[in-house]
């Protein structure tokens, strides 16, 4: 009998629980998408279509259930580190590429499902892990800015670009730029470009000559 065979003839499970469940339909999901068909997932977690349904009244309900991100805590950087200035944004920068490394096999089916927005996710469910890391980056930056830490910049602009080159880096990172991983040093310079900003130097203007 082959690998295939005996993984189609497994006994199936007179019940497993929501947790168990929600671990076998977020890998099916993370592997094949939405597309999947539920009686993949129901195979795989050894129970019948039915009883996947007698948990998950739709298709749509069982996938959005586990794809849950985890939390991303940047507090104690932002309070205990001791770090200022471009010191800390590099911090920043490297925890959110570290938490989008981790997370971006399930962001990504998420965010290509046609019912998900993230604004309407972030409205009914300000307390998930990825809208509450947008807040909380974005009230750091308003209390650099309030403090004089950094210039009189938008925070929630200034959250976006941190936010932005994290995601940048590990997206590109996940289409096998860089061998799959990008060397830090690439990173320090993304962030001291944006530190640094892309305006010219002030020069400053020329003599006046004054005729006598």
């Amino acid at each position: 009998m082959t690998a295939a065979n005996a993984t189609m003839n497994m006994p199936r499970r007179k019940t497993i629980s929501d947790e168990d469940l929600l671990a076998v339909a977020r890998s099916v999901f993370v592997e094949k998408g939405f597309g999947v068909a539920t009686r993949e997932i129901a195979r795989r977690a050894g129970i019948s279509e039915g009883m996947l349904f007698q948990r998950f009244h739709t298709k749509a309900e069982l996938f959005f259930a586990p794809m849950v991100l985890p939390p991303l805590d940047l507090s104690h950087l932002f309070q205990q580190s001791g770090l200022t200035g471009y010191a800390l944004m590099e911090k920043i920068t490297f925890a959110m590429i570290d938490y989008f490394r981790e997370t971006l096999p399930v962001l990504l089916p998420l965010a290509m499902h046609s019912d998900f927005r993230f604004e309407d996710f972030a409205t009914r469910h300000p307390n998930s892990p990825l809208a509450a890391l947008r807040t909380q980056i974005t009230s750091f930056f308003d209390e650099q800015v309030q403090s004089g830490a950094i210039g009189k910049v938008h925070a929630g602009s200034a959250a976006l670009v941190v936010w932005s080159i994290a995601n940048t880096v590990v997206f590109f990172e996940y289409l096998g730029a860089h061998g799959g991983k990008f060397q830090p040093d690439i990173v320090m310079a993304t962030v001291r470009c944006a530190w640094d900003g892309l305006a010219p130097p002030e020069t400053p203007p020329p003599p006046t000559s004054t005729s006598y």
